[in-house]
Order: C-alpha cells, then sequence, then structure tokens
C-alpha cells in the first residue's frame, strides 16, 4: 500500500471536501468536547493486522483491565438483553392481561387421578397426572397392556366418558370383563389411519374426555395440539407401545417401562407372571426407581367375572433417583 501527503495528492476536489470535514470537525470538538472513545486515556481494542507493531503477532490480545471502546461487556449486554426480556414481559401483561404469560416456577403442578394400581408409587405424586401422556412401554409379554387394561377399566367407574383409540384394530372390549369395568362409559374409535386415530384423540382431549387410552402410536404432527387439548379439559392419556418412537417419547410427561423376569407356574400350569415396571422419565416429579409386579391371569371353567385378573406389588424398597427431561 502507498502512501502519499494531502498537500501531493492531485485531486484538488478532494483535497477541499477534505478540509472542509475536518474544520467542521474542529468546530464541532471545540463546542461539544471529545468523545469519550477518542480520549487519549481510553484504553485501546483488541491488536489487528493493521494496528499490530512489527514482531508482534495480529492475533494477541492485551489485557487492559476493561472491554474494547465501542462494545459493551459480556455483563453488560447480558444486563442488557434481561433488561429488554423483561420490559417485553410486562408490556404483554398490560396489553392482554396477567394470565397472559407465566413463569415456569409460578405453574401449578399437575393434579394426580389415584388409580389405586401399583404405578401410582412411582409417579411420586400419587397418581397419574392430568393433562399429561404417560406411556406404557415394553416389549413382549411383559404386563404393561394388562396394567393399561386395569386403568381403563378404574377410568370407566370413575369417569363419564373413557375413551380407546385402537389404531390397529384389535382391541376387544370384552378383554375388560375380568376387571369388573363399566361398559356404558366406555367408548372404542376404530381410526383405519394414523392421521384419523390422531384427529380423533384431539378432538376427544378439547371436548373434555376424562380419560383416553392410546393403543399405539399417533403422527408427530398430532402430539402438540392433543397435549395442548388435554391441558386444558385435564384429561388422563395412557399410551400403550412396545418401542416409542422419539416424538412419541418426548412428548410423554411419565413413561414407565416393563420387562418380564419370570413366569409363574402352579401345578405344572402357566398362572401368570413377574415383572418389573420402572419409572425411565418423569417431568412432574423424581422418578421413584423401579419396583416388582405380580400379574395372575383367571384359571377354570367360570366365567370371567368371577375370576378377576390379580395384579399385586412385590413389596420392595423404592429409591429415587434423577429425573429425565
Amino acid at each position: 500500500m502507498q502512501e502519499i501527503a494531502l498537500d501531493e495528492c492531485p485531486d484538488l476536489d478532494f483535497r477541499r471536501r477534505f478540509a472542509t470535514s475536518a474544520a467542521g470537525a474542529k468546530e464541532r470538538v471545540a463546542a461539544l468536547g471529545a468523545h469519550q472513545l477518542m480520549c487519549d486515556d481510553a484504553p485501546p481494542g483488541p491488536l489487528t493486522p493493521a494496528s499490530a507493531p512489527p514482531g508482534v503477532p495480529a492475533k494477541s490480545q492485551i489485557s487492559w483491565g476493561g472491554h474494547a471502546p465501542g462494545r459493551l461487556g459480556r455483563e453488560d449486554a447480558r444486563n442488557f438483553e434481561v433488561g429488554a426480556l423483561d420490559t417485553a414481559i410486562n408490556s404483554i401483561r398490560v396489553r392482554f392481561g396477567s394470565q397472559a404469560l407465566t413463569r415456569a416456577a409460578e405453574l401449578p403442578p399437575p393434579q394426580p387421578w389415584p388409580s389405586r394400581t401399583p404405578i401410582d408409587r412411582l409417579t411420586g405424586i400419587g397418581g397419574l397426572p392430568h393433562g399429561r401422556l404417560t406411556l406404557l412401554s415394553g416389549s413382549g409379554t411383559c404386563g404393561k397392556l394388562t396394567l393399561a387394561l386395569l386403568l381403563l377399566a378404574g377410568a370407566t367407574r370413575e369417569f363419564a366418558h373413557a375413551m380407546v383409540i385402537d389404531t390397529g384394530s384389535g382391541f376387544d372390549p370384552w378383554t375388560l370383563t375380568p376387571f369388573y369395568p363399566e361398559l356404558g362409559a366406555l367408548t372404542v374409535v376404530r381410526a383405519p389411519a394414523l392421521d384419523l386415530a390422531g384427529e380423533a384423540a384431539i378432538a376427544l382431549a378439547r371436548a373434555g374426555a376424562g380419560f383416553i387410552l392410546l393403543m399405539g402410536e399417533i403422527p408427530e404432527h398430532s402430539l402438540g395440539p392433543l397435549e395442548s387439548g388435554a391441558n386444558r379439559s385435564g384429561t388422563v392419556i395412557v399410551g400403550v407401545v412396545d418401542a416409542p418412537g422419539r416424538a412419541f417419547a418426548h412428548a410423554s410427561s411419565l413413561s414407565v417401562g416393563f420387562s418380564r423376569t419370570d413366569w409363574i407356574w402352579e401345578r405344572g400350569q402357566l398362572v401368570g407372571l413377574r415383572a418389573t415396571a420402572r419409572c425411565v422419565k418423569n417431568r412432574v416429579a423424581p422418578p421413584l426407581g423401579e419396583t416388582e409386579l405380580e400379574i395372575r391371569y383367571p384359571l377354570g371353567a367360570r366365567t370371567l367375572s368371577d375370576l378377576p385378573v390379580q395384579v399385586v406389588e412385590v413389596p420392595r424398597e423404592l429409591t429415587c433417583e434423577s429425573a429425565v427431561v
């Protein structure tokens, strides 16, 4: 790069404009004083390729005990952002009301529905949460469907409307007979497509159904509206799947995994199984580890209504573990 003196500049028009602007700048400094960033005692900023002295790397930094001129420090910038955010929140509350925005710490905890099953102890709140999705998962025969039917039968006795979204057309209402359900409160929705199943679940949650059992997953784009509608109406939603997808698992607020540990044999006949129920995710309370269940199925020549399925919890100490979000 070549440097020349202003007097040697051949462009007369440039010399005239530069002199005029320099004179104006001197007048403004004389009238208003120099800017604080133009003072001699202001600490300089980081070195650049143009300002670095010979022999000093251009990337090296000199600590001056403060931030570079003309730039906010990290703490100042953070305070500015927090102040701007508080101002925006206050303006929204003034315009739309105090309930328009609510901080997470101010939200009330979800109300539990005591299902009177061993799973209540694993939730940490004494029951399944209203307005949230509870997920029961496990591969093979592990007791998850039996527990889901037990929950559904209890819901038919306590809620005016208990719904089943049957995505695979494999649900038989008569399998509830050993659990003494109130069949008059039960409604089964057989959806021929997953999109229709999602739309039906959303409509029922918004309408205020007391209990919804999802026999399978629904599309990802339906999970958000379903959770929003259930949160407003307080619907208890339970999903039963073998291995949940990423979206379905993320949408759940409570997830319990089941695994079979042993079969129960008596006199050479299979009468039940033992399974472990483990709280793998909990957004409503700290999860309480796992528990062991013993499920016995009815046998004999009598009707199923005379031989109920027994689901009991094996005494075991529960330990608190960290929550998974």
